[in-house]
């Protein structure tokens, strides 16, 4: 008899962490769409700047993570607008409820604009550390850092 008690009380506790592992795994929101290349960018003074689509390409958003900079937003990884416009590419959010254009980017070439810095900083593309860029790496990143955050 209590080896069928303790054969139960296994079972039963068996379930629950399956239960409860079913739950964990149905609360998880499934990852957005994302490119399958991140772009990097290299400016002056070891400037560097990351970025990836994220949603379907009709959305017009990407993720945008600057490192190499003495600013708050060193390393900070923030979802931006983009605009294709005939003289390039903007990438731009909303800093004190106005539009700021982070980016300007034409032809590989651009400018990387940061709230309360005077001067622009020259960026161009860079195939080498394009290739060191993991679209799911940078998601998952992103993700945990949203989370962190809210």
């Amino acid at each position: 008899m209590t080896m069928l008690r303790t054969t139960f009380g296994g079972l039963f506790i068996l379930l629950i962490c399956l239960f409860s592992f079913a739950r964990v795994a149905a609360a998880e929101t499934p990852r957005p769409p994302i490119a399958t290349l991140v772009k990097a960018y290299e400016g002056t003074e070891g400037v560097q700047v990351w970025t990836l689509r994220i949603g379907e390409p009709a959305d017009s958003t990407a993720l945008v993570q600057i490192t190499g900079i003495d600013h708050e937003w060193n390393t900070k990884i923030q979802k931006m607008n983009v605009e294709k416009q005939a003289s390039g590419t903007r990438y731009w959010l909303q800093v004190d409820h106005k539009k700021f254009v982070v980016l300007i980017m034409n032809e590989g070439y651009g400018e990387l604009y940061l709230p309360g810095e005077a001067q622009p900083v020259r960026i161009g593309y860079s195939k080498s550390l394009s290739g060191q860029g993991n679209p799911e790496h940078f998601l998952t990143d992103y993700l945990q850092q949203s989370s962190t955050s809210q």
